[in-house]
């Protein structure tokens, strides 16, 4: 047995959303392929390594195959590929505009528009947000949260605030990086994992908080981060839900033609 060609295969099919003897028919038409074109390689004159390496690249790669072969079990599966993808850029374009790159607009504009220095983003007591030095202790004092769900505990409080602008910093916070977890694991094989998600999700979140203060275009609030991580984590939980939808469809469909 060609430990390259199991490697290969299993490579492949693992990744697979279908039924057990779906991956298994699928591994053995691999498996027939390529010891075939192995044998004629080694009748051609080439090498043990040689050919195996020929053979696999002749059969495909492993990120072009996992597709087809998905869409081959399962075509719903190979359009709701297609349709994270879109749904991503949208949504990447999206995060950019509302987070970053409309408020650095909007603070230039707001810069120009008045005949001293004006920043809606930032607090500042008794003094311009040009005249703050980014270096300030008590600039920071006023615009930094490292105090995880100290930021939480006062919206949830609502005190002296709207309880409607409370409820709003929450929820928005929460669902701005839950498309991330629910769309990665459909995009990326490495994302596929709970652990990944949650990684990108804070590191996503803790580098918009710094773009965001050190642009003065926003605070850098550690509870910021928790709930935009939650958020991610509650899209991911979505994404397994979907699948899990979709292995029923998948044994359903099985059944269906088991019993013909």
């Amino acid at each position: 047995m060609n430990e390259k060609f199991e490697q290969y295969i299993h490579e492949i099919t693992s990744t697979l959303t279908c039924s057990p003897q779906e991956k298994q028919e699928i591994a053995d038409e691999m498996r027939d392929h390529l010891y075939t074109s192995y044998e004629v390689l080694l009748s051609n004159g080439h090498e043990e390594k040689s050919a195996t390496n020929k053979a696999i690249q002749t059969f495909g790669q492993t990120n072009v195959l996992k597709l087809s072969f998905q869409q081959v079990v399962d075509p719903l599966y190979g359009w709701l590929h297609k349709f994270a993808l879109t749904c991503f850029v949208i949504y990447s374009f999206a995060l950019s505009w509302i987070l970053l790159i409309k408020r650095l607009i909007t603070r230039i504009l707001d810069y120009q528009a008045f005949d001293f220095p004006f920043n809606s983003y930032v607090k500042t007591q008794g003094a311009d947000a040009t005249e703050k030095a980014f270096f300030d202790f008590s600039f920071w004092e006023q615009n930094v949260n490292c105090i995880p769900f100290k930021t939480i505990v006062l919206y949830l409080k609502a005190e002296h605030m709207n309880t409607s602008f409370a409820v709003n910093n929450l929820v928005v916070n929460f669902i701005f990086l839950l498309p991330l977890g629910l769309l990665l694991p459909f995009l990326f094989k490495r994302c596929k994992k709970f652990t990944s998600v949650v990684a990108i999700a804070f590191i996503t979140s803790f580098c918009i908080e710094i773009i965001q203060f050190t642009l003065q275009i926003g605070m850098a609030d550690i509870d910021d981060v928790i709930l935009n991580t939650l958020g991610a984590m509650f899209g991911f939980a979505i994404y397994k839900l979907i699948i899990w939808f979709l292995s029923l469809r998948i044994q359903f469909k099985h059944k269906k033609y088991s019993t013909r």
